[in-house]
């Protein structure tokens, strides 16, 4: 009989993760428990249960101030009070559980529900900053009370491994499995690129640098502004063909409307908002090149970007900053530049856009480094041989 694996994440779940799953179904019996009614289906080869949390009963009834006071709460406590209800009858018969961080309540709770239930706990590990909410005595409770029911940390990133060590997390229970996309879906697409920059009346000798994120100050949207500026104003460049496209919505919009007026970036500068994700794969075929200049911060830095492994498996190069996880997902892939440094950025823009041969030696470097690090079949692997690894743990 196949291992029964639960992988539980409420309200946080993405259908995109779905395809992580599907090359394990072989080896063991999975059900994802999510919380989404849009997500719900019985048609799924891997099964979605209904798993009621707070946001999909309150958000519905409030209109989203509940979300609007759930974030408030979070950001105070330095946990994600995100609790999903009926787990202990749910999850009984379960060998291996897998949810989100280790900063939700939820996993505090699987944590202490694994006592009665005997499962195997797995979480997977995002945070690249050492001791990063410890400066919180609600969030470093439950932090390392947590940590103590957590048989196996799956780090997506050598930093979150890394970060981990520190925190004294003995090696054997941290797997590096880092994370997959769909490369049959992000793949180079000459001819969706030509539909999607038609349907944003670009032309064919335009040079477009794609920003998809949230627009706020930390992806560092503001640099890139400064940066298309030199670039429109260089003598070099024909400022007319210079477009930057963005993606997104967020708290700094109002801000970079104002900014691009004030640089008089109105004929470079193309907004188009929120982009559903089943189509940003079209969205990655028109660009030229992909920058997301991220800015690290005190309390936060990139802690992988799974923009940058899209744009590298459409066949685009990157140009970025050191931040975070990023070089370990770009490599030479890419230009990365210092963050905050819209000059170091301009330069690194106008290499990749002048120079044809460059654009072709980091576009072949890029999907080359996604097929064989990024892929789904890749990170499937090293999830199937993690699970493995956990369930052969004695006690736990």
């Amino acid at each position: 009989m196949k291992p029964k694996l639960a992988v539980v994440k409420g309200h946080y779940f993405s259908i995109e993760e779905l395809s992580l799953y599907r090359p394990l179904l072989s080896e063991f019996d999975v059900r994802f428990f999510v919380s989404a009614k849009d997500n719900m289906s019985n048609k799924r080869d891997v099964p979605l249960l209904k798993a009621p949390c707070i946001d999909s009963i309150f958000n519905p009834i409030s209109f989203g101030l509940f979300g609007k006071l759930h974030g408030i709460a979070g950001n105070l406590a330095g946990i994600d009070p995100e609790i999903v209800f009926g787990l202990k009858s749910k999850l009984r018969g379960f060998d291996v559980v897998h949810t989100v961080d280790y900063d939700y309540l939820l996993t505090y709770h699987l944590s202490r529900l694994k006592r009665k239930l005997g499962f195997k706990l797995v979480t997977i590990h995002w945070e690249n900053i050492p001791f990063a909410r410890d400066r919180q005595p609600i969030a470093r409770y439950f932090k390392y009370k947590t940590y103590e029911g957590i048989d196996g940390f799956f780090a997506t990133s050598e930093r979150a491994k890394a970060s981990l060590v520190l925190e004294g997390i003995d090696e054997s229970r941290i797997f590096m499995t880092g994370y997959g996309i769909d490369t049959g879906r992000f793949k180079p697409d000459k001819e969706a690129g030509k539909v999607w920059r038609g349907r944003y009346n670009l032309s064919d000798s335009d040079r477009v640098i794609l920003f998809i994120g949230r627009v706020r100050t930390s992806k560092g949207i503001f640099e890139l502004l400064y940066a298309t500026k030199k670039l429109v104003t260089d003598p070099e460049i024909d400022s007319k063909r210079i477009k930057l496209v963005i993606a997104g919505r967020g708290p700094g919009e109002k801000d970079v409307l104002k900014m691009v007026h004030r640089l008089g970036l109105q004929e470079n500068v193309l907004r188009i908002g929120y982009i559903p994700h089943d189509e940003i794969h079209n969205l990655h075929s028109m660009a030229d090149v992909f920058c997301l200049p991220s800015l690290p911060r005190k309390y936060w830095q990139e802690q992988l970007g799974l923009v940058f492994l899209e744009a590298m498996a459409s066949g685009k190069p990157v140009v970025s900053t050191y931040s975070g996880s990023i070089p370990e997902v770009v490599g030479d892939a890419g230009i990365l530049v210092q963050p905050n440094d819209h000059l170091s950025l301009f330069n690194g823009l106008k290499r990749v856009l002048a120079d044809s041969d460059l654009r072709e030696s980091l576009s072949r470097k890029g999907l080359e480094r996604v097929l064989s690090q990024f892929s789904v079949e890749a990170a499937s692997s090293r999830l199937l041989k993690a699970y493995n690894e956990v369930l052969s743990f004695d006690g736990g």
